[in-house]
Formats: structure tokens, C-alpha cells, sequence
């Protein structure tokens, strides 16, 4: 019996999520037990630990997405650099959890974007997708087997590759009797709204525009010598917005585009956030004006996508939040006045972490791939047809 045929006979796993963002800060790393029933989907998160990027490397992944040029093999390098690091979170979460790593089943791993070319991509005729960190390397690294490449099949079949988290969504956090957001604030938001008894048809979500990607932006280039969410949030709380700001980049052509869509560096990378710096400069505003301004660009973004692509279809009771942005009390306090009478919380609410949510969610899919069960909501990224995501490299096979 081959070890692929061993997983796919076990109804019980002990699984890794791999995770990292579009902020690039690190890689999250979850450690959970997971049964195969799709119909009693309820996962046990048995550790979770977050390793930053080593500086040189998160440098040159934020070069490399800005649209810095380099050599093929550069990228080949690079690749690997990034499969270590997430190897090394793999090892750490399973110390941190007191898991013998050679117990764990299989890793599913979103690797690092640093490209996305999605359909509708404004003066692009090919769409296309890169994620380092290959998962063969990861397998070989760790000894476990790994899925990864989660995104490209979606493509292939003319979808978007994004977003992929409704999926374990709505296996696992739709409700019975409650109309649910799922809001995830990386450095792009996005959105999945479940209705009450959902059928995967009726979920709708979508990447809803820039999250925390623009304010940690300025948040660099305003205050270089400072580090850390609570000084961020300082600066925010000492800042007056401008109105007039936030409705001129309201104006982007993205926000205009009805789902499927998704977006990332090349809509709101550093070119949006130097516009923004540049336009602020010009109307004479402090270094707090234009962070809080941004936060409340984001929040604007937020509430326009609920109301434009939701709120005309059903109401929403309430907004669950995952992602960095969930620590930024300044933008949640934001989201619970625009949002209001809908509540608005954290998703811990609902059991699991808010920086945890993604590296669980891409264990899941894997699971999903090793079964051979499609692991995508195909009217979600505007595929043609439901697929099963994700390549499959073994670990160990004595």
C-alpha cells in the first residue's frame, strides 16, 4: 500500500496549514486534528506559532512583488530560501505544540505570492499566478507530505485563483439560523458571506480591495525608526482624516468591478500607497492624518463591498474578523460604527484565533486534495467548473 493510499484510508488526521500574506511579515503555522466527515467538520487546533521572514529575505519577497527586476534564477533561489522558512515554521509550530513532527499526516501549504495576474487584470491578455516555496521541497525538508500550488488549477479553468478560504468557510463556519461575513483583513480584504443554511451556490465572496497593505506602507516610510502594532495605532489615534482623500482613491477602477475578482500588490502595492502618500503631502496633512485616512480608506472599502455585492441580495446579522487587521482597534471601532446595526467581532467567537483562521483553512483544503474532493466554490473565483486544487508531494516513503 503506497503512503498516498494510507492517508486516503485514515478517517482521522493530524495536518499542518502553512500560511503567508501579501504583508509578508512571516509565515503562520497551525497544528490540527481533523476528521474526514464534511458533515460533523469540527477541527481541533492543537498549536499554532508564527516565525517572521529573516529581514534579507522578506527585503528582497517585497522587491521582488514591488517589481523589482531579476534573474530566473534568482527566483529558483529565492523559491528555496522561502520552502526553509516555511519548513523551519512546520518544526517550530510542532515544538511549540509538543507534536513529533513525523506524526503529522501531511502539510498543506499556501506558500508566498509574490505575482497574481487574475482575469480582468487591467492591460494583461494572460493570466498567471507564482507562489514560492515549492511543495516538493517543503516534503523534502520535513519528511511529511505536502500539498501546495493551491491556486493554479482555478486559473487554468479561467478563474480568479482567489479567494480560496470560502471553501473551508462554509464546511465550517456557516450558521443554521444567522446570515455570516467571514472578514479577513490581511494586507488585502477580503470577504465570504454565508447565509443562514447555506448551499456552496449561494456563498459569495470576493477580494474586496487593500486591508492593512497601504496603512503598513506608510507606516514604514512615515515612521522608519518605529516598529510594533501599538505604536501604529498611536499614531492613527493622534491623526484627523481627510474625507476628500479617501473619496479619490475610492475612485480606483477596482472597486467599480462586480465579482468574481481578486486583487493584491499589483492594484494596491507600493504604487497605490506612494499615490496616496504623494496626494496627502499635496493637501498638507500630518503623518497621522494620512495613517488614520488610510485606515478609514480601508474601512470605506469594506463597507461599499458588504453593501454593493451583499446588502441588495440579504442582510448580514453578523461580521466575523480574521486577519492582522482585527488588532487594529482603531479600524474596528470603524467597522462597528459603519457596519452598525450588524455586529461585528472577532472571529475567536467562533473558536479559533484570528491569525490562526488562514493556516487552518489551507490544512483543510489539503485534506480536501489528498481525498480527491473538489476544494474550491467554483462560482466564487469564476471558474468553469469545480476541481480539485492542489499538488500532492510525498514525504517519506520507507
Amino acid at each position: 500500500m503506497t503512503v498516498l493510499q494510507k492517508l486516503i484510508d485514515k478517517g482521522d488526521y493530524l495536518a499542518a496549514g502553512l500560511m503567508s500574506g501579501t504583508s509578508m511579515d512571516g509565515v503562520d503555522a497551525a497544528i490540527v486534528r481533523l476528521p474526514d466527515d464534511l458533515e460533523n467538520d469540527v477541527i481541533e487546533l492543537i498549536g499554532f506559532y508564527s516565525v517572521p521572514y529573516p529581514k534579507e529575505l522578506r527585503d528582497v519577497l517585497r522587491n521582488l512583488s514591488f517589481g523589482e527586476e531579476c534573474k530566473a534564477e534568482d527566483i529558483a533561489t529565492l523559491g528555496t530560501s522561502v520552502a526553509v522558512a516555511f519548513a523551519h515554521s512546520f518544526h517550530a509550530a510542532c515544538r511549540e505544540a509538543r507534536v513529533d513532527s513525523v506524526s503529522v499526516d501531511f502539510i498543506g501549504s499556501h506558500g508566498q505570492t509574490v505575482a497574481h495576474v487574475p482575469p480582468g487584470a487591467e492591460g494583461i491578455a494572460i493570466t498567471g499566478t507564482l507562489q514560492l516555496g515549492p511543495p516538493g521541497t517543503i516534503a523534502a525538508l520535513t519528511g511529511v507530505t505536502t500539498v501546495g500550488d493551491f491556486r493554479v488549477t482555478d486559473m487554468g479553468l479561467g478563474g480568479q485563483g482567489a479567494p480560496l478560504a470560502p471553501y473551508p468557510d462554509f464546511l465550517m463556519r456557516r450558521s443554521k439560523s444567522r446570515d455570516r461575513v467571514i472578514l479577513n483583513i490581511g494586507g488585502i480584504a477580503n470577504v465570504t458571506y454565508l447565509p443562514k443554511n447555506a448551499a456552496p451556490s449561494e456563498v459569495i465572496a470576493f477580494d474586496a480591495g487593500p486591508g492593512n497593505m497601504v496603512t503598513d506602507e506608510l507606516y514604514r516610510v512615515l515612521f522608519p525608526k518605529e516598529v510594533g502594532y501599538d505604536n501604529l495605532v498611536a499614531h492613527i489615534r493622534e491623526g484627523t482624516p481627510s474625507e476628500s482623500i479617501i473619496d479619490r482613491f475610492m475612485e480606483h477602477a477596482y472597486f467599480k468591478q462586480k465579482p468574481p475578482k481578486s486583487a493584491g500588490h499589483r492594484e494596491f502595492g507600493p504604487g497605490f500607497s506612494w499615490d496616496f502618500h504623494r496626494r496627502s503631502e499635496e493637501a498638507g496633512l500630518k503623518r497621522a492624518d494620512t495613517l488614520i485616512s488610510s485606515v478609514l480608506l480601508t474601512a470605506e472599502v469594506i463597507e461599499r463591498a458588504i453593501r454593493d455585492h451583499i446588502g441588495p441580495n440579504a442582510g448580514v446579522d453578523e461580521v466575523f474578523v480574521t486577519g492582522g487587521g482585527s488588532h487594529n482597534a482603531v479600524l474596528m471601532e470603524a467597522l462597528e460604527q459603519r457596519l452598525t446595526p450588524t455586529t461585528v467581532q472577532s472571529i475567536i467567537e467562533l473558536g479559533i484565533p484570528a491569525d490562526a483562521k488562514e493556516a487552518v483553512d489551507f490544512a483543510v483544503l489539503a485534506r480536501e486534495t489528498i481525498r480527491g474532493r473538489p476544494n474550491v466554490i467554483h462560482s466564487v473565483t469564476g471558474a468553469t467548473r469545480p476541481a480539485v486544487l492542489g499538488t500532492i508531494a510525498m514525504g517519506n516513503v520507507t
